[in-house]
C-alpha cells in the first residue's frame, strides 16, 4: 500500500470534522437548553416592552390605517409611459445655487442648453447622435404626454398612504421607486416649463400633484421607501422655490403651498420604519436559531466552502452567539430608533449628535475582534448616519419654505416684510418655524433694503450670521447645504 492510500484524503478528514462539530454543537445545544430558563433576550424584551416597546410585525400591523389593497399598479403603469417618454428631462437643473444665497431657478433661463439623444434614437448611440434640447423640445414632449399627465394628477390626488403589502410575508414587497422617480421628473419638470411659459396656474396644478406624492405611502413602513419620500421632497421643496419667484401666484395658492408643507413632516416616520425593520429581522433572527432558516439565508455571506460548512456553522453559532447577536442587534436598533425618535421630538439635530457617536462606537466595535462574531449584528445593522442627515436636511429646507410662504403672505397684506417672524404669528403661522439643526427659531433678520435673511445655521451647528457662502471649495450647486448658514435664497438681481 502506498503513502496515498494509507492517509485519508484531506477531504474526509475535513468531513470527519464537520460530523464532530455538528455532534457537539447538537449535544451542547440539548445541554444549554435543558438548563437554562430566560435567555437575555427574553428579559430585555420583556423590559422594552414594559415602556411599549413592539418586537413583531403582528404587534405592529394595527397600527396601518390604509386600506388592504391599492393603486400601485396604475402609479407603476403611469410612470413607466412617461418614464419612457422623454430624451432629457432627468438631466434638467431645477434649481442652481450661484453663490452666497442668491439662486437661479431653471425657468428663469432664456435657453435650456441641454444635450439629448436626437428623436428616434435610445441615446445610447454614437456622440454625433446628440442633439441640442431647448424649451420648444420640452414643451412638445409635455404636451405629447397632457393626458397621462391629467391622470397622474388625478390618481396623486387622493393619496394611498400604505402600501397595502402584507409585511408578514417573506416575499420581497412590491417595489415602485424608479416609477415614482419618473413621476416626480415629469411633474418638476411639467412645473418648470409653465412658470417659463408665465402660466402659474399651470405651475402651481403641477407642484401641487408633486407634493401629493409625498403623501402617497407616507405609511410605507420601510426604510427604503421613506428615503424615496425624503428624495421627493427634496425635489418638490425646489419647485415651491422656483415657483414662489415667479409673477402671478394669488395669495390663496400661497396659502393652500404653506399649509400642505406645514404637514409634510418625514421624520416621525422614520422611526415607525426601524420598528418594522427590526421586527423583520427578529423574526429571521428566530427562524435561523430554530433550523428553519441556514445561516447563509440571513446573510452571512459565506461562499463555496462555506457554504458546504454551513449547518456545522449554523450549530455553533446557535450556541454560543446566537444569543448575544440578538441582543446586540436589538439594543443597537433600539438605540437607532430612540434617536430618531427623540429628533423627532425636539426638532434639534444638535441634541442627538452624542446618541449618534455612541452608535457609531457600537457599529464600528463589529469589526473588531468579538464583534466580528456577531454575524447577523453586522449584516442586518442599517447604516442611517447618512440617511437620518437627509433627513434633517429635508425637514429644515421644509421649515424654510413654511417661514417663507408666511413671510411672502405677510408682505402682500401689509406692503412690507415683518421685522420678525413673531410677527406672523398667529395669522399666518400657529408658531414660529423651527432650525432642525438646534431646535431653535429659524434666524432672521430684516435687512435695511426691505429685504429679509431667513437662514439655518447648518450642520456645524454654528451660527454665521446669515453668511451663505461656501464652507469648502467646489461645493455643489444643487441644494443649498454645505455652506456656512444655509439660507432661504434670494433671486439674482
Amino acid at each position: 500500500m502506498n503513502e496515498a492510500e494509507a492517509k485519508p484524503a484531506p477531504s474526509n478528514r475535513k468531513f470527519y470534522l464537520l460530523v464532530a462539530a455538528f455532534l457537539l454543537a447538537a449535544a451542547l445545544t440539548g445541554v444549554f437548553s435543558a438548563r437554562r430558563g430566560k435567555s437575555s433576550v427574553e428579559l430585555w424584551k420583556e423590559e422594552m416592552r414594559a415602556k411599549g416597546e413592539k418586537f413583531t410585525i403582528a404587534e405592529l400591523l394595527p397600527k396601518r390605517t390604509g386600506p388592504a389593497t391599492n393603486r400601485v399598479e396604475e402609479l407603476v403603469r403611469l410612470g413607466k409611459l412617461l418614464g419612457s417618454s422623454s430624451r432629457a428631462l432627468s438631466t434638467i437643473e431645477h434649481f442652481r445655487y450661484l453663490s452666497n444665497g442668491v439662486a437661479e431657478a431653471a425657468w428663469m433661463r432664456p435657453k435650456l442648453g441641454l444635450s439629448a439623444a436626437a428623436p428616434g434614437t435610445t441615446g445610447r448611440g454614437a456622440p454625433s447622435s446628440m442633439v441640442p434640447y431647448e424649451w420648444e423640445d420640452l414643451a412638445a414632449e409635455v404636451a405629447a404626454m397632457k393626458t397621462t399627465l391629467a391622470e397622474v394628477h388625478a390618481l396623486l390626488a387622493v393619496p394611498d398612504r400604505d402600501t397595502g403589502w402584507d409585511y408578514q410575508q417573506r416575499t420581497p414587497m412590491p417595489k415602485c421607486f424608479v416609477e415614482k422617480r419618473h413621476l416626480a421628473q415629469w411633474l418638476a419638470a411639467a412645473n418648470t416649463l409653465a412658470l417659463h411659459e408665465r402660466q402659474p396656474a399651470q405651475a402651481v396644478a403641477h407642484l401641487t400633484a408633486l407634493g401629493d406624492m409625498l403623501a402617497w405611502h407616507d405609511e410605507d413602513f420601510t426604510i427604503i421607501g421613506q428615503m424615496i419620500r425624503v428624495a421627493i421632497g427634496g425635489m418638490a421643496l425646489h419647485s415651491t422655490w422656483a415657483t414662489m419667484q415667479a409673477p402671478g401666484l394669488t395669495e390663496a395658492q400661497l396659502a393652500d403651498l404653506q399649509a400642505r408643507w406645514q404637514a409634510l413632516a418625514i421624520k416621525p416616520a422614520f422611526a415607525r420604519a426601524l420598528e418594522f425593520e427590526r421586527a423583520g429581522v427578529g423574526e429571521r433572527i428566530a427562524a435561523t436559531c430554530s433550523g428553519e432558516h441556514s445561516f447563509v439565508d440571513i446573510g452571512a455571506g459565506m461562499t463555496g466552502a462555506g457554504k458546504i460548512a454551513d449547518g456545522a456553522y449554523g450549530l455553533a453559532w446557535r450556541v454560543f452567539a446566537a444569543e448575544a447577536d440578538e441582543l446586540y442587534y436589538l439594543q443597537l436598533m433600539q438605540d437607532q430608533i430612540g434617536t430618531v425618535r427623540k429628533e423627532a421630538r425636539l426638532r434639534s439635530w444638535a441634541d442627538i449628535q452624542s446618541d449618534r457617536a455612541a452608535i457609531h462606537a457600537k457599529v464600528a466595535a463589529l469589526d473588531t475582534g468579538r464583534g466580528r462574531m456577531l454575524m447577523v449584528s453586522r449584516i442586518a445593522i442599517p447604516n442611517l448616519l447618512n440617511a437620518g442627515k437627509t433627513g434633517t436636511r429635508y425637514e429644515t429646507f421644509r421649515e424654510l419654505t413654511v417661514a417663507a410662504l408666511a413671510v411672502e403672505r405677510f408682505r402682500r397684506k401689509h406692503g412690507r416684510a415683518p421685522a420678525s417672524l413673531s410677527d406672523l404669528v398667529p395669522v399666518f403661522l400657529p408658531a414660529v418655524p423651527v432650525d432642525w439643526m438646534d431646535g431653535k427659531p429659524l434666524r432672521y433678520r430684516l435687512n435695511p433694503d426691505g429685504a429679509y435673511t431667513l437662514w439655518s445655521i447648518g450642520e456645524d451647528l454654528k451660527d454665521d450670521g446669515g453668511d451663505g457662502s461656501d464652507a469648502a471649495p467646489a461645493t455643489r450647486t444643487t441644494d443649498i447645504w454645505d455652506r456656512k448658514d444655509a439660507l432661504w435664497p434670494r433671486p439674482p438681481p
